[in-house]
């Protein structure tokens, strides 16, 4: 069994709103990077469900980032 590693998961969004573009940064532990991608993937996509804005978030696929903390 690996063990659990600690990573920064960068997400850019535009949201419809403002058309401008943001950021978010989740500390995810996971064994691999793709693994922290997906959980920061879940997480943002929860905020959005929670948050009662009336635009919509989109994430710039191209400019995810991940580091290993």
């Amino acid at each position: 069994m690996s063990s659990l590693k600690k990573f920064k998961v960068t997400i850019p969004y535009f949201d419809s709103g403002t058309k401008k573009e943001h950021t978010v940064d989740f500390l995810i532990d996971a064994k691999d990077p793709a693994g922290a991608v997906s959980s920061a993937r879940e997480k943002f996509d929860a905020y959005e469900k929670s948050s009662h804005a009336s635009w919509v978030r989109i994430i710039r696929e191209d400019g995810i980032r991940v580091e290993e903390k």
